[in-house]
């Protein structure tokens, strides 16, 4: 299944609550990175890579350092959502030769992917990372992340030694056509999370679901990841 399909479209009316409350607009100076720009226009494709090895998932909860000062970038490992038991290591994903942002094999539904030409999870601006809903007769691993609810926790271990800890701030769904891309991508003045997946319903012609499922999420602070 198709995962998603991004629009440079910006946020509409028509945007459905999931859960939460309305999604905030990104600060007045906000741009959207000339990258993610390019990378939206198109839609995705399927990574053909081997996935990593599933590390230890970190538990979600308080971190240690409640310090919301960003942290300096470092690659991510692995994702935890407590609340939907979705644990996944996190396959670095870029951009095709078309210019599509690439999302794991739909073979590996369970594979969640990091944009790594946007924000690393804990650094300053907008952390994307993208999950299938399904894929080969299996639910993926974002197969249920329209009941993650507001005031729920994520948590993603780095290659640094660090885990940094998100709370969602709100989840809604979104036509593909009116896909929010400012709100997704733009630039932020702290350290936020995005996570995305398909929604609504399933166009099986197209092979596509019709929305996509968007959590936003606020860095907390991090703790030292446990071995």
């Amino acid at each position: 299944m198709t995962l998603l399909q991004e629009s440079p479209h910006r946020p509409t009316r028509r945007l459905r609550r999931v859960a939460g409350a309305v999604v905030a607009t990104p600060p007045p100076k906000a741009t959207i990175v000339l990258a993610v720009v390019a990378a939206v226009l198109l839609g995705l494709a399927v990574v053909a890579v081997r996935p990593p090895a599933t590390p230890h998932c970190a538990q979600v909860g308080a971190p240690q350092h409640r310090d919301g000062t960003p942290l300096p970038a470092s690659d991510p490992i692995a994702i935890t959502v407590g609340s939907i038991d979705a644990c996944s290591s996190l396959l670095p994903i870029g951009l095709d030769a078309e210019r599509r942002i690439e999302v794991p094999s739909v073979h590996t539904p369970e594979q969640a992917g990091w944009y790594r030409l946007g924000p690393a999870p804990g650094a300053l601006g907008p952390a994307v990372v993208v999950g299938h809903i399904n894929g080969d007769g299996k639910d993926g691993v974002f197969a249920h992340l329209g009941g993650v609810e507001r005031g729920e926790h994520v948590a993603i271990s780095r290659h640094d030694g660090r885990t940094v800890f998100f709370t969602v701030a709100d989840v809604v769904q979104a036509a593909k056509d009116e896909f929010p891309t400012r709100a997704v991508y733009g630039n932020t003045a702290d350290s936020q999370l995005r996570l995305i997946t398909c929604g609504g319903a399933l166009d099986r012609g197209a092979h596509r679901y019709d929305d996509n499922v968007i959590v936003f999420a606020t860095y907390d602070g991090w703790s030292p990841t446990r071995a």
